[in-house]
């Protein structure tokens, strides 16, 4: 009886879909023939800090190097994702669609949370990111920001004030626009 529950319960998780930091998930990004994944965009920082998260620093996913967050002249689109993070997958061409159409003039960090810095270049590299991003194993900026769970998106004005705060997967590049648009006073059409 005790396998048989057992085996029920393994297969409604498998079924649903559910991943913790650490698990497989749905999909497998670290190929079994290539040891070390080759993405790797450097991390510049913005001399203003974000209100909430202070002089923080983390390293930078791509090169490893301590990187101040913080917010330049331009807006700062903060994404918070990891891996294992089944709405992360679903969302990544979306912010770096929204990256590749506005990246002239809003800023984007990718936040790569609770994973591994080894798992998180090659979601990274699996979804050719161009914008920076760091490693937070901690979980501070997700902290910071008052974000539940991952994903989690926050919108910051150059001044280092936090204008939105999105966290309910679903983004796509047209809701990516619209809410910096909104939260920021631009038109970027």
């Amino acid at each position: 009886m005790r396998r048989l529950l057992a085996a029920a319960a393994a297969a409604l998780l498998a079924v649903a879909g559910c991943s913790e930091p650490g698990d497989e998930g749905d999909r497998e990004l670290i190929p079994d023939q290539d040891p070390q994944p080759t993405w790797s965009v450097g991390c510049e920082s913005g001399p203003n800090p974000i209100d909430g998260v202070g002089e923080l620093t983390l390293p930078c996913l791509g090169e490893g190097s301590e990187t101040a967050v913080g917010v330049g002249d331009r807006p700062l689109v903060v994404t918070l994702w990891a891996s294992w993070c089944q709405p992360c997958l679903e969302e990544a061409p979306e912010i770096e669609a929204f990256y590749r159409a506005f990246g002239d003039r809003i800023d984007v960090l990718g936040v790569d949370t609770a994973d591994t810095r080894e798992k998180g270049r090659w979601f990274a590299e699996e979804f050719d990111f161009t914008f920076p991003s760091v490693f937070d194993a901690d979980e501070e900026l997700r902290t910071a920001f008052g974000v539940p769970g991952l994903p989690g998106i926050a919108f910051v004005d150059p001044d280092g004030t936090v204008a939105e705060v999105v966290n309910e997967p679903g983004v796509t590049t047209e809701s990516l626009t619209e809410t910096a648009e909104s939260a920021f006073g631009l038109d970027l059409e």
